[in-house]
């Protein structure tokens, strides 16, 4: 018994090398293939104006096929917000991780309980003094900041990229997947570039 390496191990091994190698070569196209292409992607970038909403309007947009809540909020609702505790929260955040503008929540108007639409409460609901979001469904509460107050729903409402140029909001980014990053605070978002 040998030890060496015949000359025909070593042509077998290297076919196989090259067999890899090519087979590897072929996916790059493939998978690039299967990726949207970049105007697809511009087209998921939605403006809305908002020079109109008034204090304590609720706007509501589709944007990528999912309902965009887009509140002007209250002095009150605003106030109501700084009070809670985020570390009392079971899925914390502080106003600040929840907007870039403290008189404008900007969220997806999905509850994160089934996947139902919550409707715009501006007073008169326990738990809500000030206003927020209910979902009738099955009672799930949420603070005009989106964030999961009571019922149950397990965490805030999502968030998606989005940013304030003078009387224009601007949804969307290049660089979003989409939800399935369950992105609760502002800074979890993409940079967009």
């Amino acid at each position: 018994m040998k030890d060496e390496f015949s000359r025909r191990d070593f042509l077998l091994t290297l076919t196989k090398l090259l067999g890899l190698a090519g087979a590897g070569t072929s996916l790059v196209p493939m998978v690039g293939a299967l990726m949207p292409a970049h105007n697809i992607i511009l087209e998921g970038i939605m403006e809305v104006d908002i020079r109109d909403l008034k204090e304590g309007e609720l706007k509501r947009v589709l944007w990528r096929r999912q309902p965009v809540f887009i509140l002007k909020r209250t002095k009150e609702m605003i106030k109501h917000t700084a009070s809670i505790k985020p570390e009392e929260l079971k899925d914390p955040a502080h106003p600040e991780d929840r907007t870039l503008r403290e008189d404008l929540f900007v969220g997806t108007g999905i509850c994160t309980h089934l996947g139902c639409i919550p409707r715009l409460v501006k007073d008169g609901l326990k738990g809500l003094p000030a206003g927020g979001f209910y979902c009738p469904c099955h009672g799930g509460k949420y603070d005009s900041l989106g964030r999961r107050l009571e019922g149950p729903p397990p965490e805030n409402l999502h968030l998606l990229p989005y940013r304030i140029e003078g009387k224009r909001l601007v949804i969307g980014s290049q660089f979003f997947a989409g939800y399935t990053e369950n992105v609760r605070k502002i800074g979890d978002l993409p940079e967009d570039g």
